[in-house]
């Protein structure tokens, strides 16, 4: 009788120590698969518009439309995280743009309250299709694989002579504007406008 109760309890033992080696591995295998998801800039999806990006804008109103930086200084539906959390490396960046278009990804260091930055990355140069025939609900999310190198505090940036990646519906410095365009490796400058539009650009972690 001994020998069956030492037995049964032994075999309780072990089925709770699976349960807890089997509960750690689901741990880790969770844990990769959320720092993979880190993303900054706007934060976007199916509902958002890009309202009154049409036509593409030129960085100056009435003038030749010429290469310019646009930094994104506030990321739409995504207030707070406009800059990079975490050094590592860009896999995938997603836009909204009402047309179609190109523009050169760049990420900037900047100074906000100095109305100052500077271009540290620059990646490939993409190009977009908008929202074709249909301008309704559901937007159309555009997905574009990169691997761009990113350190923690760094902001989104595009070189473009113009764009339609734009959600234009309220006002404020949601954009830092240069032109012409910053140059990699280059010392901070200050702005020459800001742009009330917000950049409707997302940056995925790999």
């Amino acid at each position: 009788m001994t020998h069956s109760n030492t037995t049964s309890t032994n075999g309780g033992h072990m089925r709770r120590i699976g349960l807890v080696l089997a509960l750690g591995a689901v741990a880790l295998m969770v844990a990769p698969a959320t720092g993979m998801a880190a993303t900054f800039g706007a934060k976007l999806n199916s509902t958002i518009q890009p309202s009154n990006s049409l036509p593409a804008q030129k960085c100056v109103f009435g003038q030749p439309a010429e290469p310019c930086t646009r930094v994104s200084m506030d990321a739409y539906n995504n207030a707070g995280h406009e800059q990079a959390p975490k050094d590592g490396v860009i896999s995938k960046v997603k836009l909204i743009a009402g047309g179609p278009g190109q523009f050169r990804l760049q990420l900037a260091k900047a100074k906000p309250n100095k109305d100052k930055a500077k271009i540290v990355e620059q990646g490939p140069k993409l190009h977009y299709q908008g929202q074709g025939a249909s301008f309704d609900e559901p937007y159309k999310v555009e997905s574009f694989h990169v691997n761009v190198p990113v350190d923690k505090g760094e902001y989104l940036a595009i070189k473009s002579r113009k764009t339609s990646m734009l959600r234009c519906s309220s006002g404020g410095p949601n954009q830092f504007l240069f032109q012409p365009a910053l140059s990699v490796g280059g010392p901070f400058q200050t702005l020459d406008y800001t742009d009330g539009c917000w950049l409707l650009l997302e940056a995925v972690y790999k």
